[in-house]
Formats: structure tokens, C-alpha cells, sequence
């Protein structure tokens, strides 16, 4: 009724989906059978494939921006880049596997600096997220957010100041740029 290869694709599927619901009893041997037919299957499952990145502007300390015009913000101090899908050179996530990440942002303005604070964040040319405050009233600002985004591998997100606002950084990494992957997607 059905070919060895269906069979076993079946088999497969079932136990991707299975193999998190189960007791930890029974998932090691879920996981030997889930490798063995997708080698059977030659298919390739990102086991144990971790992606996780979190970088700041960091030193020299001071205030960037206001600009006018749009600028790529690089976070050349890099705390972690677990899979070094994060590029410091360009301040580019690019995501090396197909999955749900997590992706953070954050970022502060001095109490002496006199312009609007805010950061977008991107992806692939696309503007996902504005992050800011407008106006001074003398005293620091931190503004932070997250989302959860569906990438495709070569997908790829960072931020950017826009025109006419700034952020501050020092030693305590107060503008920072950070993510992780959730999980992985066939």
C-alpha cells in the first residue's frame, strides 16, 4: 500500500511532532529513532543547532546622532554570537536556519541630550517596529522592545536611527541588539 520511503517519512513527521509531548522516558528514544529514518530519508534535522546573539554599541561613550538621514546602527561590542550569525561589522542578523526567533532591541538617551531618542527595526528592507520618545525634558530615557519573527534562512534584520533622532552608549551597554532562535521550522 505504501512505499518504504512513504512509510518512513510518515514515521517521521509523526515523531517531530510527538517527540515534545512525550515523558523524558520515552523521548531519548523517540530522538534514535527520529534520526534513523530521517538518515533513512537523507533528511538533515538541526539538532542541537543553537543561534543566540546580543551586541552594544558600547565604548566610546557617548551620544550618536541626531543624523539626517537614516543610519545602520553597528554594534561592534559583541557579548555572545552563538553561531556567529550576527555580523559586527554591519550590525546584520542573518538568520542561518529556517525557524521562530526572538529578537530584542533597546536603547537610552543621556539627560543632557537634547534630541528625540528611537531606533526601527528591520527586516529585509522592511521596517517592522518603531522604538522611541520625542522630545528632552532632562532626564535619561530608555526605551526596549521584542518581538517574535518567522525567518527563512538569509533573512535578515537589524536596526537603524532614523533621521533626527539619537541614542546614547557607554561601558554599561545601555543601546544594545540581541536575539535567539526559538526553534527550528522543516
Amino acid at each position: 500500500l505504501f512505499s518504504a520511503s512513504a512509510l518512513a517519512l510518515f514515521i517521521y513527521l509523526f515523531l517531530a511532532t510527538e517527540v515534545a509531548f512525550t515523558s523524558f522516558h520515552f523521548k531519548s528514544t523517540k530522538y534514535y529513532i527520529l534520526i534513523r529514518v530521517s538518515r533513512h530519508l537523507h533528511i538533515t534535522y538541526p539538532f542541537g543547532k543553537k543561534v543566540a546573539f546580543s551586541a552594544a554599541i558600547g565604548l566610546p561613550a557617548g551620544s550618536r546622532g541626531p543624523v539626517n538621514t537614516e543610519l545602520t546602527l553597528i554594534y561592534k561590542n559583541v557579548l555572545t554570537n552563538i553561531g556567529n550569525a550576527y555580523n559586527p561589522s554591519s550590525g546584520i542578523f542573518t538568520a542561518p536556519f529556517k525557524g521562530v526567533y526572538y529578537i530584542r532591541f533597546t536603547a537610552s538617551l543621556y539627560d543632557s541630550d537634547s534630541f528625540n531618542l528611537g531606533l526601527n527595526l528591520y527586516k529585509n528592507g522592511q521596517v517592522l517596529m518603531h522604538l522611541g520618545e520625542i522630545g528632552s525634558d532632562g532626564y535619561a530615557k530608555h526605551v526596549s522592545s521584542g518581538v517574535a519573527l518567522e525567518l527563512v534562512v538569509g533573512d535578515q534584520v537589524y536596526t537603524k536611527l532614523p533621521a533626527n533622532y539619537g541614542v546614547y552608549d557607554d561601558s554599561l551597554f545601555r543601546t544594545s541588539f540581541s536575539g535567539f532562535l526559538i526553534y527550528h521550522m522543516c
